[in-house]
């Protein structure tokens, strides 16, 4: 137990900001998809002071620090795991600092502020930031995992909009690094900021950043839409961006599964006559002009006529558009009410997509044919989601059968040249099963990523992601 050190962290940050082992509040220490962590405390800093004075503490200590913002990652890497060592700290109090700047379209804020909260903020200004998730995490759990989300096809991920970061470092212990001054273009230093963005906290403590803002969309069009059949689907894809360009902010793929899921509770009568098709395409065009200067839903509508009748699309919904995405965005809790949800976040290069998809597909019902495969995701910039379900009746899933699985789909992936973490971030999760995944990289690209690590962080007293295996 790590008593001493929780008795000076109180000290420094309030009685009401530090909890110990068994009375740490649970939603710090469940995680959104799998089981509960555990650790010897828990502190919230509220200052970049007091969490540089926290890093010195746990140093002094031998604690290991696990950064954690609103917890809603999917791969434990924000979960602590060890009673007697792990000190849990979260972000979700680091809300100083935000200072808007509207001619330059950024704003430097804190990492604790929601996603939600920035985007309310503004709102009033035309304004947002556009990386668009279904869950709400904190500004500083997006960095760490750099996240990407249903438009990035549009917009980029995290690392594309971020400017500047300030970091507090374990090595030395408490140092506070900025990197980059909030600039569009900068080349007077190395880019070390993108080091952190993705290192899922591994590297160190990302207490601030300086974000690049777009204008908020003045319209939107929206069509859920049955292709004829798959062959058509990068084909049409091919169309819409040869067409719209950057008009199109997303461009996804829903199988029928995954359709049912997002369905759950509600009356499918609405959607394709009530006859769900095996694969679905959700379209979204905006724009920051208005409608009078320039008519999506008429382009939107015009093209898939044309479709209809050169045969390369069956059906489509339109005029829909909030009820369209709610239902993309219920996938997941509809799964969740089936049994237990097993993630790969994948990316896959285009040519390699749907037959990665097929064999995957053949591989589970050939080696778990119990589990139910509901993909869906991001299709126009690679991301997949193949989600699958453990049904409730088929009993428990053993650790070694889960461990088995995402080994058996990772050689999948590696042999088409794929990612096992698109945009999900890399944790404990995944790292059981990460053998299939180094093999496909360089030996001196692991070599580098361990020596990476080790400068940033030589006594392992940050996070629990390991880089190079």
């Amino acid at each position: 137990m790590l008593s001493a050190l929780l008795a000076q962290a109180r000290g420094l940050c309030g009685d009401a900001q530090v909890q110990a082992g068994d009375g740490i509040e649970a939603r710090y220490l469940q995680p959104a998809r799998y089981g509960a962590g555990q650790a010897a405390g828990m502190v919230r800093p509220a200052t970049v002071t007091e969490v540089s004075a926290l890093m010195t503490l746990a140093a002094e200590h031998g604690a290991r620090v696990i950064a954690q913002g609103a917890h809603t990652g999917l791969v434990r890497a924000g979960t602590p795991t060890d009673a007697s060592r792990d000190l849990l700290l979260s972000t979700e109090r680091l809300k100083q600092v935000f200072e808007l700047d509207l001619l330059d379209r950024t704003v430097r804020l804190s990492a604790g502020f929601r996603l939600s909260e920035l985007n309310e903020r503004l709102a009033e200004h035309g304004l947002w930031f556009p990386v668009d998730l279904s869950a709400d995490p904190s500004i500083g759990g997006m960095l760490a995992h750099n996240t990407g989300g249903t438009r990035m096809l549009r917009y980029g991920d995290v690392r594309a909009n971020t400017l500047g970061l300030e970091v507090v470092l374990a090595e030395p212990a408490g140092q506070v690094l900025r990197c980059g001054q909030g600039l569009q273009k900068d080349n007077s230093a190395l880019a070390l900021g993108h080091l952190f963005i993705g290192s899922s906290g591994s590297l160190g403590v990302i207490t601030e950043a300086t974000l690049k803002l777009s204008p908020l969309p003045r319209q939107r069009a929206v069509a859920l839409v049955a292709p004829s059949g798959l062959g058509p689907v990068f084909p049409l894809y091919q169309t819409v961006m040869q067409r719209w360009g950057v008009l199109v902010s997303a461009f996804e793929g829903i199988s029928r599964a995954a359709l049912e899921a997002g369905l759950h509770g509600q009356d499918p009568s609405r959607w394709f006559s009530g006859t769900l098709p095996d694969y679905a395409l959700l379209i979204e065009l905006s724009s920051e002009l208005p409608a009078e200067q320039l008519d999506l839903n008429g382009l939107l509508q015009g093209w898939l006529e044309s479709e209809f009748e050169s045969g390369r699309v069956a059906d489509a919904v339109l005029d829909a558009d909030e009820a369209i995405w709610g239902l993309r965005h219920r996938i997941s809790e509809g799964l969740r009410a089936q049994g237990k949800v097993i993630g790969l976040d994948l990316s896959l290069p285009r040519r390699a997509f749907m037959v990665f998809r097929e064999e995957g597909s053949a591989w589970l019902a050939l080696h778990h044919p119990q589990m139910r495969l509901a993909d869906f995701g991001h299709l126009g910039d690679g991301g997949m989601h193949f989600n699958m379900v453990w049904p409730t009746e088929a009993g428990p899933l053993a650790p070694a059968q889960e461990l088995a699985l995402r080994e058996g789909l990772y050689r999948l992936v590696a042999a088409h040249g794929g990612s096992i973490s698109a945009e999900h971030g890399v944790g404990p999760q995944l790292q059981q099963a990460y053998a299939a995944h180094w093999r496909q990289v360089s030996p001196a690209t692991l070599e580098w990523a361990k020596r990476v690590q080790v400068l940033f962080d030589p006594h392992g007293r940050l996070g629990s992601t390991h880089w190079g295996g």
